[in-house]
């Protein structure tokens, strides 16, 4: 607040020159809390951040636990990869096709690896009580394994129109829990180069990831750039969009507030 009014006394008192210099370096202190960006160099350096293993041959480590502290091997079998292989021949037509069909693709693929390790019964988003959960997941959990089913596809050749890529962060500290560091897995389209993040942090397991621009995904990048809080709700599962349209805002009280807090079994 106080940066603010500074500014201001600032222009009051500037020259023309002075007073574009000075409206700069505010816009450069506001945006500084807000950014996205992709991982520096290849998808490799993200595992190694988080000393997560990647796949070998068609093996996974399941990441759990919150930050992948708890890895999981999980090998899929040739029936799977040959179901796999299935979903994605139908979509082969075009880039859009292919990304709907990588989608359920990667629900099949994560249903059978939770049911094996289990974090099938991961709840969605994150709460206090997950962390350090074998059970349960974060976002970088959620984004790594994506992103190894994914490593896994490519290497049977099963993408015809994208690339895996790097992983994708965004946060914007300004809106509080609501603008955490977030993270997604992402494919870029072999002609056009557009990246979409791949993010499952959302939904059960066995759920159908959402495959979205990464300009519009988590938080849209206009809001970034200029600090707008307009509604991320196109961009959230749709019975979750549903829920969020037809209820009052909700408090600024971050992830976990958002998080549905289903009964616990005994033992879990």
């Amino acid at each position: 607040m106080t940066g603010t009014s500074g500014i201001g006394e600032a222009l009051a008192s500037s020259t023309p020159s002075r007073m574009i210099m000075t409206l700069l370096a505010g816009m450069l202190a506001v945006s500084v809390s807000a950014c996205a960006y992709s991982g520096d160099g290849p998808v490799e350096v993200h595992y190694q951040k988080y000393k997560a293993r990647m796949p070998e041959g068609d093996r996974v480590f399941v990441c759990s636990a919150y930050g992948c502290r708890t890895q999981t091997p999980f090998r899929f079998s040739p029936t799977d990869i040959a179901d796999v292989r299935k979903i994605m021949a139908k979509g082969s037509a075009s880039p859009a096709a292919e990304r709907e069909a990588t989608k359920k693709a990667l629900a099949l693929m994560g249903s059978r690896a939770d049911k094996a390790v289990g974090t099938d019964g991961d709840r969605p988003g994150d709460d206090m009580m997950g962390n350090g959960d074998p059970g349960q997941m974060d976002c970088v959990d959620v984004a790594t394994n994506l992103t190894s089913y994914m490593v896994i596809m490519e290497r049977h050749k099963l993408f015809q129109h994208h690339a895996v890529g790097s992983m994708y962060v965004k946060e914007d500290i300004r809106r509080g829990w609501d603008g955490w560091t977030h993270y997604a897995g992402t494919l870029v389209e072999n002609t056009s180069k557009q990246k979409y993040a791949v993010d499952g942090w959302l939904l059960a397991s066995g759920k159908p990831p959402e495959i979205v621009e990464v300009e519009r995904w988590y938080i849209d990048d206009n809001d970034l750039l200029f600090g707008t809080r307009s509604s991320v709700a196109a961009l959230k599962p749709a019975a979750q969009k549903a829920a969020v349209e037809g209820a009052q805002p909700l408090p600024q009280a971050g992830r976990a507030a958002q998080k549905p807090q289903p009964q616990r079994t005994a033992g879990k």
